[in-house]
């Protein structure tokens, strides 16, 4: 298969307005470019060719889904709101609308600062969970190391969705002897997360995909300009964030504590939480500007990518909505395997993630650039 990648500028923003949106602003949210950096390949023959046929797939998939509910809506705008999504295992979660707009990015360094413009999104209300994850994680069907099917099953199977890379048996349980049911799923790796989105964007034929790590942020600060989505008051961080835990103490089940201001729960602390971008120590360095609209860091390397939240055994300083964390190969210190694991980071009993879903549906390539890194292969 061709695991090439030819950079040319994609004019197409990756974030914007469905059919739940009026026309006029529709209209103009199509006419924005996003900030991705490197650019996205967009010559077909740069594709990994069986990845890009699932790409198509579930692009067709979805834009069918979406002719089929504004049909039975008689082609009326619907309202930008919180939905109930259900996958084919028959498990539930929220998803909560996060209105597009601009907020400052500060990073690191004082001299790092961008103003950034987001279009609309929705964003998992709770981190992805056993429940949701395990039926993508425990597959039936053998695999191959790289979570392709093996040969001889190929010509047997005629679902399209048993074609998508799914992870190979876990050595022994993730959960690390914490308790599983109603808690987030854990230790998996960006490649298996990102696989995970193309997995149930199948089923649902709604687009998903993780959150980039400016989405993540504006989310978490749900508005505020504090270090904190409720303040700056360390007092109040009990009622909001799980953290501080010592070595006996372990992940809570999500929703137990308060939600920031746009419902969702346990953006900091409890589990820090994958984005899609490398990182880099200087953002605006890195874009070479002060202003930037939907930006990505693409990958160019296994690690470090950027993680975010913080998780319950770090101090309250290491969950603030800007903390970032980086991945690391010590991640995977303990695997067994040689070369190690595209699918589990098995020293980390703190890494999860949540998804988000832009409102507007991307094109098949840009679906395959969110579901494939270009360097999965050494995650």
């Amino acid at each position: 298969m061709k695991k090439t990648f030819i950079a040319i500028t994609t004019a197409t923003a990756f974030v914007a307005i469905t059919a739940n949106a009026e026309p006029a602003v529709k209209a103009k949210e199509d006419a924005v470019k996003a900030d991705i950096k490197p650019a996205l390949a967009k010559d077909k023959d740069g594709f990994d060719e069986e990845q890009m046929r699932l790409a198509q797939v579930i692009h067709k998939r979805i834009i069918d889904y979406k002719g089929i509910k504004d049909k039975t809506n008689n082609h009326k705008p619907q309202p930008f709101a919180k939905y109930k999504e259900t996958n084919k295992a028959g498990v539930q979660f929220n998803m909560v609308p996060v209105k597009g707009g601009t907020f400052t990015w500060q990073g690191e360094s004082e001299g790092d600062k961008l103003e950034v413009t987001l279009s609309p999104f929705w964003m998992a209300e709770k981190e992805v969970t056993w429940e949701e994850y395990e039926p993508f994680m425990l597959t039936k069907l053998p695999r191959q190391k790289d979570g392709q099917l093996l040969e001889f099953m190929r010509e047997q199977v005629e679902n399209d969705i048993d074609f998508i890379m799914r992870p190979t048996p876990p050595y022994h349980p993730m959960t690390f002897g914490m308790e599983r049911d109603g808690h987030p799923a854990l230790s998996m790796t960006q490649h298996a997360a990102n696989k995970y989105c193309q997995w149930l964007s199948y089923q649902t034929g709604h687009f998903y995909r993780l959150p980039t790590e400016a989405e993540w942020e504006y989310a978490c600060r749900a508005g505020a300009k504090t270090k904190f989505s409720w303040g700056d008051d360390p007092a109040k961080g009990n009622k909001f964030a799980w953290f501080g835990g010592d070595d006996g103490s372990h992940y809570k089940a999500p929703g137990t504590l308060k939600p920031n201001a746009l419902g969702l729960y346990d953006m900091h602390g409890n589990v820090v939480e994958w984005t899609l971008d490398q990182y880099v120590p200087n953002r605006k360095e890195y874009f070479g500007k002060d202003k930037v609209t939907n930006p990505w860091i693409k990958a160019t390397k296994p690690y470090p990518h950027v993680v975010k939240g913080g998780h319950w055994k770090l101090k309250l300083e290491g969950i603030t909505a800007a903390a970032r964390m980086q991945s690391d190969p010590e991640w995977k210190k303990s695997d067994p395997q040689n070369p190690r694991s595209q699918w589990y980071h098995t020293d980390t009993p703190w890494l999860g993630f949540r998804i988000v879903r832009p409102a507007k549906i991307p094109t098949a390539e840009e679906m395959y650039h969110y579901w494939n890194s270009g360097v999965e292969e050494e995650l």
